[in-house]
């Protein structure tokens, strides 16, 4: 959508708080003891994709 590759957005990882990343850490413990699992498609964008995106602007 911004037509060129845009730095940061295609690495595999996932940024949150401390306490986000506890309460996926104890949904993933939950989930496993009835034989599921997590997985996160998406999550937080850094701010230069973001505003690389027709959605990120403003004007």
């Amino acid at each position: 959508f911004t037509g060129k590759p845009v730095d940061g957005y295609l690495v595999n990882r996932i940024v949150g708080t401390r306490a986000l990343c506890a309460a996926l850490g104890r949904a993933q413990e939950r989930a496993e003891s009835d034989g599921f699992g997590l997985l996160l498609w998406d999550g937080y964008r850094p701010h230069a994709p973001w505003i690389a995106s027709s959605a990120g602007r403003t004007t």
